[in-house]
């Protein structure tokens, strides 16, 4: 007999159509095995008929303790009552319950929130026999809704207030514009009468209208003071940025300040560096900074005490320093010293002559310039109130006559770009390049020149200042007139051409990266940094290491070591090959000495090093906090040459 051609084939059953109610039941025990709701099954009379695994761990219990029991056999009688309602609704009228949002004790006393929805449950003739229930934890989401509600709250609340607080500092400008007025010509009359010019007047009348005069003057400061406030707050606080030495700053008040410690029988000296630290500054506003701080050094020192005024240029900051030997401030005293309208001075005299506004004005000014303002102090001994300001040491370079054309065009409005070229560690660079230092600059110029040619196009003169410094092996490109397209085109080429050489001339390892200058700008995805006289600056650094100082950010803990047996520990903020920055609650000391010791995560090393404190940030008190916070800039001292490569290895530098 011949087999039939045709094989039966097998019927293939979709499993999701299978009428097998064992597959069913496994699907359905699935679900109420896994699922975090709790799921239950009641029948007419409220009894249990079947739980899932989620219900019977709420109640720390099994699933065979529960059935055929009722919510008053675990819940309390209030909350059974609540529950059995509900039941009767859904038993007696079919009316289902949906989504219903409660606050409920769980078994183990916690409360919390749950959303409930009860169904009826029909036989085949459509009669109610029970319900079906779920409910699930929903406190995650109503604490969600509520962090939102107080958000939503607490704007309103902000806008609100700074609407009230917009009110407030335009009706302080307005009112202290309308004081400034009579006040210019009370000052002016009374210096008519002071100066004999509508009569003659007895010495009696001249020391009273001399002690008018002060106090005019000292009202026109208090008005001065009140109005930057405002303009600070409304953001209407203009800065008129010029490049200029630091140190003919300082000297210009000099005498006037030597001379009013010299009545008081106070010693003023000034400490400064021997060359030119050339910066971009507000003039006015750095000078209204050292007023304050040396005002009030010779306002809180008594006589036969010393005043120290001082200079240090860091590496990328210049440090003042107003140093006295007066009266001293409280350590309490020293946390509230730069908030608006505080005066912690025990001297009644001095607390009289003024409304509490210079030294948070002085904050105010130099956190604008980007820079940091602290003191430390002792009571009975002294204090020393430093700020810093950004430097750019590159334009140290820069000579009178520079610096006067780069101002001429800043007071015209113009737009100016720096593109600042430096050889890292140029000494080891000069010993691995065959170029001989005059020919190397003098290529970097010509490519320069060329480049702008090319993208400039001038028809007549050079549009750009270039100054060299072969010494430190600096170059500072001056590029007015420009845009931030054209300027950063500029730059690109320049860096693939100097590449270009440095390949030519085989010299190897050599990097190029253009850099961001420390100023501060409202919005951080510029590609340059803008201050508000239109000065854009960036850097090009050329050279077979990363920058010396380049910050890196890194968060290992770090000991402070203030002792022997005595350690602080702290949290560091970023980290270079020559110094980090960190947050401690120690109270230290600008130029004081510290060991610190730190662990580097990757290498599980440990580092240990001396380190000096250049610059302190003091930051705002946390709520609850106790101890106030600083922010330290450390320099290392001697960092040892395995420690070195440790951390140069830990960096990738």
């Amino acid at each position: 007999m011949e087999k039939s051609s045709k094989t039966k084939k097998k019927k293939i059953v979709d499993p999701a159509n299978r009428k097998d109610l064992a597959y069913k039941y496994k699907l359905f025990s699935d679900l109420m095995e896994h699922t975090p709701d709790v799921i239950y099954f009641k029948d007419n009379k409220g009894r249990l008929l079947m739980v899932n695994k989620a219900y019977t761990k709420g109640l720390k219990t099994t699933a065979k303790k529960v059935l055929g029991k009722t919510d008053f056999d675990f819940f309390s009688k209030k909350r059974a009552e609540t529950m059995a309602k509900d039941d009767s609704q859904v038993l007696k009228k079919g009316k289902s319950i949906i989504d219903k949002i409660e606050r409920a004790t769980r078994h183990d006393g916690i409360d919390n929130y749950v959303s409930t929805t009860k169904i009826p449950r029909y036989d085949s003739k459509g009669k109610i026999i029970g319900l079906i229930g779920i409910t699930r934890d929903i406190t995650r989401r109503m604490q969600l809704e509520q962090v939102w509600k107080d958000k939503v709250r607490i704007e309103k609340k902000v806008e609100m207030l700074e609407g009230m607080n917009k009110l407030k500092s335009e009706f302080i400008s307005s009112v202290s514009h309308e004081l400034r007025t009579p006040l210019a010509i009370i000052k002016q009359l009374v210096s008519l009468v002071f100066d004999g010019t509508v009569g003659e007047i007895n010495s009696k009348q001249k020391e009273v209208l001399r002690k008018t005069k002060n106090n005019i003057k000292r009202l026109k400061k208090i008005i001065d003071e009140v109005l930057d406030i405002s303009r600070i707050e409304r953001g209407a606080l203009k800065f008129n940025y010029v490049l200029i030495n630091l140190k003919d700053l300082i000297e210009e008040s000099a005498d006037f300040f030597k001379g009013i410690a010299k009545d008081r029988g106070i010693d003023l000296k000034y400490k400064l560096p021997k060359n030119q630290v050339n910066i971009f500054i507000d003039y006015d506003r750095v000078n209204q900074i050292l007023f304050n701080l040396i005002d009030n050094a010779i306002k809180f020192t008594e006589e036969e005490g010393k005043i120290k005024i001082e200079v240090k240029v860091l590496e990328t900051k210049v440090r003042i320093g107003v140093i006295d030997t007066g009266m001293g401030i409280t350590k309490t005293g020293m946390n509230e010293l730069f908030n608006k309208f505080v005066q912690v001075s025990q001297n009644t005299i001095a607390e009289k002559k003024g409304i509490g506004l210079g030294l948070s004005l002085a904050k105010e000014l130099v956190e604008r310039h980007g820079g940091e303002i602290w003191v430390e102090s002792k009571l009975g001994i002294g204090s020393k109130f430093y700020f810093t300001l950004p430097r750019f040491y590159n334009l140290d370079i820069l000579d009178d006559d520079i610096k006067n054309q780069i101002n001429n065009l800043l007071d015209k409005g113009r737009s100016i770009y720096f593109i600042n070229v430096s050889i890292v560690n140029y000494r080891e660079f000069k010993l691995r390049s065959k170029i001989k230092p005059k020919k190397l600059f003098r290529d970097l110029e010509s490519i320069i020149d060329q480049v702008f040619n090319e993208v400039c196009k001038p028809k007549r003169k050079k549009i750009q200042i270039v100054k060299i410094d072969i010494r430190n092996g600096q170059c500072n490109i001056i590029f007015p007139n420009a845009t931030e397209k054209r300027a950063m085109t500029v730059s690109e080429r320049v860096k693939e051409r100097i590449k270009s050489y440095f390949s030519k001339h085989k010299v190897k390892d050599v990097f190029i990266t253009v850099g961001l200058m420390p100023y501060p700008t409202p919005d951080k995805s510029l590609t340059t940094r803008k201050l508000s006289a239109n000065i854009h600056i960036k850097e090009m650094y050329i050279g077979s290491k990363m920058r010396r100082f380049k910050r890196i950010p890194y968060e290992p803990d770090v000991d402070i070591i203030l002792s022997k047996n005595v350690t602080e520990p702290s949290r560091a903020v970023d980290i270079s090959r020559g110094g980090v920055c960190l947050v401690t609650k120690a109270s230290l000391a600008a130029d004081s000495e510290v060991g610190i010791k730190f662990e580097l995560s990757k290498n599980e090393q440990i580092v240990q090093t001396k380190a000096r404190i250049t610059w302190i940030k003091n930051l705002d008190q946390l709520p609850g906090e106790k101890n106030t916070r600083s922010k330290l800039g450390l320099e290392f001292i001697k960092l040892k040459t395995k420690d070195r490569q440790l951390l140069l290895k830990e960096l990738k530098l």
